[in-house]
């Protein structure tokens, strides 16, 4: 009598685990197929895993779903570390506003210095432009000393180097404007959060 009663425990737990068996469901070149396993890598556009009445057990996203899903989640992650960076340095809004004031004063005392910079090396360029049109006036045009128009050059391009650095740090200046006020605002509802 017993092992009719295994045989039988057996057979359904047999039976069971066959009814158990997930179906996955996907598309391919716009057909949706139904199979007992799940499809395979280069077929990347997610499934679904179904039970043996159709319901849905589980949605397994396409690779670009992933990443997606992981860069927002990394993004997420950055912005709960950059909003806890912020409550944590900044005591105040004060506090803040005084670092963006020094950062900003920082650039702006740098933009002085290249400003004038730039008018003591115009000064001197115009002292060797006159002393090379003295040359060539008196020798010919293009005969003045190589050391002269070697010197013009390396104050032209001094002047130059001077004027793309204003503007890099102008717009450096922009940047960390734009920031601190993303920061402020950024602050001020953290702080609203907590009351």
């Amino acid at each position: 009598m017993r092992a009719p009663a295994m045989l039988s425990a057996v057979l359904l737990l047999v039976c069971s685990s066959a009814m158990a068996e997930p179906v996955y469901k996907y598309e391919d070149r716009g057909l949706v197929i139904y199979q007992d396993r799940a499809p395979d890598s280069i077929q990347d556009n997610g499934h679904s895993i179904l039970n043996n009445q159709g319901v849905v057990l589980e949605q397994v996203l396409s690779r670009q779903e992933r990443r997606e899903a992981r860069k927002l989640e990394r993004e997420k992650e950055l912005a709960r570390i950059r909003d806890r960076a912020l409550l944590a340095t900044f005591t105040t809004e004060d506090d803040l506003i005084r670092t963006r004031d020094d950062r900003i004063g920082m650039i702006d005392g740098l933009i002085s210095r290249l400003d004038d910079r730039i008018r003591i090396l115009s000064e001197r360029l115009a002292i060797v432009d006159k002393r090379v049109q003295m040359q060539e006036k008196s020798q010919g045009p293009g005969k003045a000393q190589d050391s002269l128009y070697a010197e013009q050059r390396s104050i032209q391009r001094n002047i130059e180097n001077a004027w793309s650095l204003i503007d890099s740090k102008a717009a450096e200046r922009g940047e960390v404007a734009d920031k601190f006020e993303d920061d402020l605002l950024r602050y001020r509802e953290l702080k609203a959060q907590r009351g």
